[in-house]
C-alpha cells in the first residue's frame, strides 16, 4: 500500500485501514500466543489421578480432544473391594440382625456375614464379605430391601469380578432348640402328629419359626425325642393306632 501511494495509485485513509487492520490481526496474534503459552503451562501442571485404585469401566474423551473444566473424561471403579446389592423380602429381615431405620454404615459388630457362590469358568468359587448397610428405601415395584454386601478381594483366592451373577448366603440370627421337619408334616394349619409309646397318633399344636424351601423350623409345640408322622395319611384319627416304619433318626425324631 506504501508503494502504491508513493505512485498516487492509493488514498491516505486506504492507508490508515489497512494500518488498522494489521495492528489488529497483530494483537489477535500475540494474544494467540500468550494463550498458546498458558496452555503449554496448564498441560504441564495437568495430571490426572483417580481417589482410589481401580479399573477403567468406561472412557467418555479421545486423544487429542479438548477437555473443558467440570468434563467428564472416564467411568472407573475401585478394584480391591466390590459391593452387590442383595434383595430382601421384609418378612426376612425378622431373621437378620439388622436395625430397623439404620441409615449409613453398620456398625461392625451387626454386620452379618454373607457368603457368595457363582459358577464361573467351569469351576464353583465362593466369596465371603459383610453386610455393611442397607438402602433406605423399600422398593415400589418388588417390595424389597435391598442390603449391600462388600467382599475384599485382597482377601479372597479369586477376585470378584464386577457384572458377575452370584447367590448369597446370610448368616442369621442363632435360634436354639430348632426342629426342622418336612413341610408336608404339617397337618389342618399349625399342627402335626405325634405317635405316642403305644404307637398311637395324637394332634399337637405347634409354633412355627420359618418355612424355608421345602422345611418347617419349628420353634414350640415338641419335645425331643418325640416321634412325628411325615407320611401323607389321607384320614387321621386321634388316637388311631399306626405301625411306625423309622427312616433316618434326624426325619423322624426331635
Amino acid at each position: 500500500m506504501k508503494s502504491l501511494e508513493d505512485r498516487q495509485l492509493a488514498s491516505r485513509s486506504q492507508i490508515e485501514n489497512q494500518l488498522r487492520a494489521f495492528r489488529v490481526q497483530e494483537a489477535s496474534l500475540q494474544d494467540a500466543k500468550a494463550n498458546f503459552a498458558q496452555a503449554n503451562r496448564d498441560l504441564s501442571r495437568t495430571e490426572v489421578i483417580a481417589p482410589f485404585s481401580g479399573l477403567v469401566r468406561q472412557e467418555s474423551v479421545d486423544i487429542g480432544q479438548f477437555v473443558s473444566r467440570g468434563t467428564s473424561i472416564a467411568t472407573i471403579y475401585a478394584d480391591d473391594q466390590a459391593e452387590i446389592r442383595l434383595p430382601i423380602a421384609d418378612r426376612q429381615l425378622a431373621f437378620l440382625n439388622l436395625p430397623i431405620g439404620h441409615r449409613g454404615e453398620l456398625p461392625l459388630d451387626l454386620q452379618p456375614n454373607v457368603k457368595l457362590e457363582a459358577q464361573y469358568a467351569g469351576r464353583k468359587l465362593t466369596w465371603r464379605g459383610k453386610i455393611v448397610r442397607t438402602e433406605a428405601q423399600i422398593d415400589v415395584a418388588s417390595r424389597m430391601v435391598h442390603v449391600i454386601a462388600r467382599v475384599s478381594n485382597d482377601e479372597q483366592e479369586v477376585p470378584l469380578s464386577v457384572g458377575l451373577f452370584v447367590n448369597a448366603q446370610i448368616e442369621g440370627l442363632l435360634v436354639e432348640d430348632i426342629v426342622v421337619m418336612p413341610r408336608n408334616a404339617l397337618r389342618d394349619g399349625d399342627r402335626v402328629l405325634v405317635v405316642d409309646d403305644e404307637d398311637r397318633l395324637h394332634y399337637r399344636d405347634i409354633t412355627p419359626l420359618r418355612f424355608y424351601q421345602n422345611n418347617v423350623l419349628i420353634q414350640g409345640g415338641l419335645e425331643a425325642g418325640e416321634r412325628v408322622c411325615i407320611s401323607p395319611l389321607q384320614t387321621a384319627i386321634e388316637g388311631m393306632i399306626v405301625k411306625p416304619l423309622l427312616e433316618p433318626a434326624d426325619a423322624t425324631t426331635s
